[in-house]
């Protein structure tokens, strides 16, 4: 019987944390504490040196009690996006919200808390249980950085569950997309608006004739691209000498992907040079995609798991990525698990306690059919 009043308790501590990405260090040390209390082997790495943090992630270790030999790794990640700095959680009617000033911080403290509780129900009930390394990373939200600062293969877990995804238990992301972003910029010419604007290049004029050949939006049903910041020009009379874009990609196809860069780049190379103009770019691979066949061990075991407590599993695709795109790039067969969270990285995010509950008995679940 999960102790709902004790996660409940547990998770309205950890949001009261601020832990803003590459600041996660009162967090580490909070979750570093419960982990050594519930008897894992603990260890800091040294992920945050790779993105001047100011904490690694915490790996934990529980050895198997039994005979079963696998290694399943379950991951949350510890950072929350801003405004985090003073989180005040309210519960209404079994839902958790914060006080409207701030994010709640559910992504992802409620994935932590549905860890902890598992693993004190593991040692509590002297179940058996395969070999369990828990990691807790470091700055997510920004590019992954923990996860892909973190040496998964010394541990050589067999699949990953990560609990970092909306949807209530039984929701299983089986499916993420390949990711690019960077900046676009046009160098154009300044000159004398008023005056002399023949003599002048217009960054913008330039841009604005590219972003009219691009595909942007919904390109096809696998494949979007986005322009969602643009700077540029220093007054208004002065014609624009320079803009710069913030472009993104993603498609759950890596050719398409491929392409998709290709074009773009040639669009605003050929329109550039038809003005006189200069375009540098800065767009790199944000991470690979992944795809969990079905009839794979992991999915049949979830699947069973699903059953095993009479919820509904419901395989689906994200079109954003996550930590689990990072463990399946080294080689783990990884899903995004469902814990439930809602509006998340707005002041209007909120949590059912039932849903965080139902996680964690989905993860014993797991457990018992592995």
């Amino acid at each position: 019987m999960i102790n709902e009043k004790r996660i409940v308790d547990n998770f309205l501590d950890m949001v009261k944390i601020p832990s803003p990405s590459l600041k996660e260090r009162a967090m580490a040390d909070c979750v570093k504490a419960e982990l050594e209390k519930i008897g894992l082997e603990v260890t800091e790495d040294n992920a945050g040196e790779s993105c001047n943090g100011n904490a690694g992630n915490i790996i934990g270790v529980l050895k198997a009690k039994g005979s079963n030999k696998k290694k399943i790794l379950f991951s949350a990640h510890m950072d929350t996006v801003l405004p985090c700095d003073k989180i005040t959680p309210i519960i209404e009617n079994g839902i958790i919200k914060s006080d409207g000033t701030s994010v709640l911080g559910g992504d992802d403290k409620a994935g932590i808390a549905a860890i902890l509780e598992m693993l004190k129900q593991l040692k509590e009930n002297n179940l058996d249980h395969p070999e369990i390394i828990v990691v807790f990373s470091i700055a997510e939200e920004i590019g992954l950085f923990g996860a892909r600062a973190m040496d998964v293969e010394k541990y050589a877990p067999d699949f990953g569950i990560i609990i970092d995804s909306g949807g209530k238990p039984g929701t299983v992301t089986i499916q993420a997309p390949f990711a690019a972003k960077g900046k676009i910029e046009i160098i154009g010419k300044p000159a004398h608006a008023g005056l002399e604007p023949e003599n002048g290049i217009n960054a913008l004029v330039v841009a604005s004739h590219a972003i009219t050949k691009l595909r942007l939006g919904r390109v096809d049903e696998n494949t979007t691209s986005n322009i969602g910041v643009v700077t540029g020009g220093a007054a208004v009379n002065i014609v624009m000498p320079s803009v710069s874009m913030m472009y993104e990609a993603r498609s759950f196809d890596g050719k398409v992907l491929d392409e998709l860069l290709a074009e773009t780049k040639a669009i605003f190379t050929e329109t550039a040079k038809e003005f006189g103009a200069e375009f540098k770019e800065a767009i790199v691979k944000g991470y690979d995609g992944f795809k969990i066949e079905a009839g794979s061990e992991i999915l049949e075991i979830l699947e069973d798991a699903c059953k095993g407590i009479n919820i509904e599993y419901k395989p689906m695709k994200s079109g954003g990525g996550s930590d689990t795109n990072i463990y399946n790039g080294k080689g783990i067969p990884s899903v995004n698990l469902g814990i439930g969270m809602s509006k998340v990285h707005t002041k209007e995010e909120f949590i059912k306690i039932e849903d965080m509950v139902g996680c964690t008995k989905l993860l014993l679940s797991i457990i018992d059919k592995i």
